[in-house]
């Protein structure tokens, strides 16, 4: 058969994905006998656009999905959606140019529902088009009824494990988000500020501090120096008279206060940063919270309401100037702590949160995180230093409006906690009524029921959960649970594919629900991607505002197995940015594979898998230098390892495949004279093997090109509907042939000398050759001797010879001993 001249991306892909959602190729159970792999595929957040940082980490974890269904497995894929929370809220903000305070609960819910089902539509076309290979009958969405249930059941369970407590205390809070925050959500961010040296009154003396934040001097309850602090032992026990402000504070002594930083004193608001928190609590400070839950400052701060925080700043520094108590300023950069979703700076706040008990078991969780499979392996450190310095409890609490609500009400009279039942899931108590009527503690009837919702990643941790039916269907739990190592505890899923930045969130949250909901390892490997940058080296997010081509534009433009491609040329876990070079690289291929494709299939349209056949030392030779493609790519693949899979691939189709064995075996192929019908059949052999395993080899990465050649011409000899769903390849133990893998390997580096020496002389490789010279020891000789026809045709060579020590004219080969000198015909 003839392939057509020219392969075109755009029709085969789409035609391509129309028939493999038509044929349900990626159906979970298609092959129900099959052992199961499992994979907790990461819900996006519907934050924004996608952006090309979305292809590149998706595209690789389903690579591996690819890799596994070849294998024999029975592929759970499924595909979820992270469209609650606080990303979600922000995105329905931006875009409708509402403030969900201003809209009312009820009313901005509706909004965020509307208008992250239109995102997901968008969502779910694009990952279509870029062939996902997803079971798109398996989908969920982080706020759909079954997502909102298991995330309660998981909270009722953790509370009556005794794992949950709602408490009243100094909490991480953002302004700008007007909720509080979980440690795991803060960054560090270099900001440019000031020292402001701003003196404190004591009788008539000045107490001079230097501070970066002048606009909590109202919020100051505190002074402190350290004890061998010599400056200030007689002042130790006295009050200081804040500024402005003119309240009274004690003057104090503490180890934590540091000499050489500003004037050695410092003072202590309730709360600046962590040593406040540890000050207030350990001297049983009195509180003075001075800004409100939007940042804005309060009556604590007489002549300043209502200002922002900034603003206060601005104007209490100029306010101590005028008065003389602003003694020198000096600028800084330092680093700050910020809230990863919006970049505004964070507070600390006091409020009644709800908190999830994990600063008692960092142990039993390095324990189970020691038992994940981390991909690349140096990513099992970024876990363990997140659980080692971990300082907070996990808040779960958002003042919010669109989330997952808490299943709870709370006693009016007594603070008593009332649960929902399991029956009432997924209950929203704000208008459902309490499984009781009134208090089981003290009889009131005054249920409140609570208002917060929970954290987005409380259900984001829940996607194990989600995807086997937890508590709702424990056949499919136990259908997909693996057993533990050497009596370890069991594994729920097999992969869960996710980028670096969110081990210390999703990664770390999930393995703290599998061991406090199930007592389970969440999954067996954690296969951590890095992240697309710009050109700046800045991280592409929609958080953060993605910017550049669309990746839908990319796709049309470079076609869904090129960008594909480009998302596999980089090695897990390391980051890069989008380049012309891998795309081109990824296009070549592609040509590669249609032209190379077209020829070898021309030379087997009679090719008979059974008919009598002789193979050649070079036959023999590309046959076992594919069996180590194969180990490699095989190797690569079970560690999660596409990069080097596609290495292996590659490597053997462009330079043992093409440049060399179709070069050598050319004439053989076409059955020219010389050559019998059983070297041909032979030679038909192992070009057959080569190019079907080297379609297969390539087929996780371009599924669409690989599936188009395999089905002209291999899907019927093979009898299987779909190369994704054939067999991975697996080499035959007699390809091992150490000898002739020696053989082809020195003839291969004479063709390379023979090569060299045409192009030092600027001919074409077409030049006829009149003799061949090959320097070497007779050993070597004795191992191609027998190849020198083959030698002879690719070289253009009248002849072979063999000569013991190299003379003038000899070039080096890769070979150390090996020499080769070429006598050129000019025509």
């Amino acid at each position: 058969m003839k392939l057509p001249k020219k392969y075109k991306p755009a029709e085969a892909e789409q035609k391509w994905q129309r028939h493999w959602e038509e044929r349900g190729i990626y159906k979970f159970d298609k092959f129900p006998d099959r052992p199961i792999y499992s994979i907790d595929t990461p819900p996006p957040t519907v934050s924004g656009k996608i952006h090309i940082g979305h292809v590149f980490s998706y595209v690789q974890a389903e690579v591996v999905a690819r890799y596994w269904r070849m294998r024999g497995h029975n592929v759970y894929y499924p595909f979820g959606f992270d469209d609650n929370g606080l990303p979600s809220e922000r995105l329905v903000e931006k875009e409708k140019g509402v403030k969900a305070t201003e809209v009312g609960r009820e009313k901005f819910v509706e909004m965020c529902l509307e208008l992250t089902k239109q995102y997901e539509v968008d969502f779910i076309a694009f990952w279509k088009s870029l062939g996902l290979s997803v079971d798109w009958e398996e989908d969920y969405s982080t706020i759909d009824p079954r997502s909102q249930r298991i995330s309660q059941r998981s909270f009722l369970d953790l509370y009556r494990k005794g794992r949950v407590y709602r408490k009243e205390a100094p909490t991480l809070w953002c302004p700008e988000c007007h909720t509080a925050i979980a440690q795991a959500e803060i960054e560090d961010a270099e900001h440019d500020s000031v020292f402001y040296d701003v003196a404190f009154g004591l009788g008539d003396e000045d107490l001079v501090i230097s501070t970066t934040r002048p606009e909590l001097l109202p919020a100051c309850v505190a002074m402190f120096a350290h004890p061998d602090d010599e400056r200030y032992s007689a002042i130790i026990g006295k009050s200081a008279t804040v500024p402005i402000f003119g309240h009274e504070v004690p003057i104090m002594p503490d180890e934590k206060a540091d000499p050489e930083k500003g004037t050695g004193l410092v003072m202590c608001c309730t709360f600046g940063d962590t040593t406040d928190i540890d000050w207030w609590k350990k001297h049983k400070l009195d509180m003075r919270i001075v800004f409100d839950e939007g940042g804005r400052m309060n009556e604590l701060a007489p002549g300043y309401e209502g200002l922002s925080l900034g603003d206060a700043r601005k104007r209490i520094v100029a306010d101590l100037e005028a008065a003389g108590l602003l003694r020198g300023q000096r600028p800084i950069t330092h680093v700050v702590n910020v809230h990863e979703r919006c970049g505004t700076g964070i507070e600390f706040s006091v409020a009644a949160q709800w908190f999830v008990r994990v600063l008692d078991i960092k142990e039993e969780i390095l324990g189970a995180g020691a038992k994940v499979q981390w991909c690349p392996e140096f990513m099992a450190v970024r876990f363990q230093n997140w659980v080692e310095n971990l300082a907070w409890d996990w808040c779960i609490s958002r003042q919010r409006y669109y989330g997952v609500p808490f299943p709870l009400w709370v006693c009016g009279g007594c603070g008593e906690v009332v649960l929902a039942e399991d029956s009432q899931l997924p209950v929203d108590p704000t208008v459902t009524w309490p499984p009781v009527d009134a208090c089981p503690k003290c009889g009131s009837a005054e249920l409140v029921p609570e208002r917060d919702v929970m954290d987005t990643w409380m259900t984001s941790s829940c996607t194990p959960f989600i995807n086997l039916r937890w508590g709702e269907d424990d056949s499919r739990v136990d259908r997909f649970k693996k057993e533990g190592v050497d009596g370890g505890p069991e594994y729920l899923m097999d992969l869960r594919p996710q980028a670096h930045d969110i081990i210390r969130t999703w990664a770390f949250y999930t393995v703290v629900k599998g061991m406090l909901n199930e007592g389970k390892i969440p999954w067996r490997t954690a296969m951590i991607s890095g992240h697309t940058l710009h050109p700046d080296r800045a991280k592409i997010s929609k958080s953060k505002g993605a910017t550049g081509a669309a990746p839908s534009d990319i796709v049309a433009e470079r076609s869904a197995d090129v960008v594909r491609y480009w998302a596999s040329s980089t090695r897990l876990g390391t980051d890069t940015i989008l380049a012309e070079e891998p795309l081109d690289a990824g296009h070549r291929l592609v040509v590669k594979l249609w032209n190379a494709s077209k020829f070898a299939i021309m030379r087997l349209e009679d090719y008979d898998g059974g008919a009598e056949r002789e193979l050649s030392t070079i036959d023999r030779w590309l046959l076992a230098e594919l069996g180590r493609a194969v180990a490699r790519a095989t190797r690569s693949f079970d560690v999660c390892d596409y990069h080097g899979a596609l290495e292996a691939g590659e490597r053997f189709f462009w330079h043992d495949l093409c440049d060399n064995y179709i070069e050598i075996a050319k004439k053989r192929l076409y059955g020219d004279e010389g050559y019998d019908e059983a070297g041909r059949r032979g030679a038909q052999y192992a070009l057959y093997q080569a190019l079907l395993a080297s379609l297969k080899l390539f087929a996780p990465i371009m599924p669409h090109i690989t599936e188009e050649i395999h089905s002209l011409f291999f899907a019927e000899r093979e009898d299987v509907e779909s190369i994704h769903v054939s067999a991975w390849p697996k080499p035959r133990d007699e390809w091992d042939d150490p000898e002739a893998l020696e053989a082809g390997r020195i003839a291969l580096a004479v063709i390379e000398g023979m090569r060299k020496i045409k192009s030092v002389n600027k001919v074409s490789v077409a030049t006829p050759v009149g003799v061949l010279a090959v320097a070497c020891d007779a050993e070597t000789w004795r191992k191609i001797e027998p190849l020198s026809t083959e030698l002879c045709d690719v070289s253009k060579a009248q002849s072979v010879k063999h000569v013991d020590v190299a003379g003038e004219g000899f070039v080096d080969t890769d070979i150390a001993g090996l020499q080769v000198a070429a006598e050129l015909i000019e025509e």
